[in-house]
């Protein structure tokens, strides 16, 4: 009986995270938009200027970190937000897998975050971000997958050219992480954003 209810259990994650795979990419659009325009600001040079004299040596660290907890913040914003119009606790089954999945690549980020420098934060920030999006891939749309291994890529590319001082020479770290953080983030959230009035055709056509 036991492993009955596990099983139908499982079914249940399963079935959420399908019937939720056209939302997810509805709301992470508007959340990769924002997170663009969020690495573009603090890649700025009055920003960075602003955030050297209250972080001095470590203003890389707090921009984008500032950076981080904004995106993180408007996801947060606008998953309550469909939950409650959806009638859905905001923490579903298919909440707790997603995040299950994302918890080791997310906190091998944050440590090499921590001890690493600027020069080779974006390559593993990249690739452990990268990872973290393929972990989810067994239920998130394809364009998730697509974006995940774009900043695998991306990440594995920076780190060989960060550690190969002659491939390296006018590498800047904040140009690289709006380029990818920046950029990435801009393509998914151009491609994927949800097109109304193709829904409604769809939907009343008979």
């Amino acid at each position: 009986m036991q492993i009955q209810n596990e099983a139908e259990e499982h079914l249940r994650v399963i079935r959420s995270l399908m019937e939720k795979a056209t939302i997810y990419r509805a709301v992470s659009a508007p959340t990769a938009l924002a997170g663009g325009v969020v690495a573009v600001i603090v890649a700025a040079p009055p920003v960075q200027n602003l955030f050297a004299r209250w972080a001095y040596a470590d203003s890389f660290r707090a921009r984008w970190l500032v950076a981080l907890l904004a995106t993180l913040l408007t996801n947060a914003l606008l998953i309550f937000r469909e939950a409650r119009r959806r009638g859905d606790p905001l923490i579903s089954p298919g909440m707790r897998a997603a995040l299950w999945a994302l918890l080791p690549p997310m906190l091998c980020g944050g440590v090499f975050f921590a001890i690493f420098g600027p020069a080779h934060i974006p390559a593993f920030l990249a690739m452990f971000y990268g990872l973290g999006l393929l972990a989810t891939g067994h239920f998130a749309p394809r364009s998730i997958v697509w974006l995940g291994w774009s900043f695998l890529l991306a990440g594995l590319s920076t780190l060989v050219f960060s550690l190969t001082s002659w491939l390296s020479f006018g590498m800047v770290p904040d140009y690289v992480m709006v380029a990818t953080f920046g950029g990435f983030h801009f393509v998914y959230a151009a491609c994927t954003w949800p097109r109304r009035t193709q829904s409604a055709a769809v939907g009343s056509s008979p």
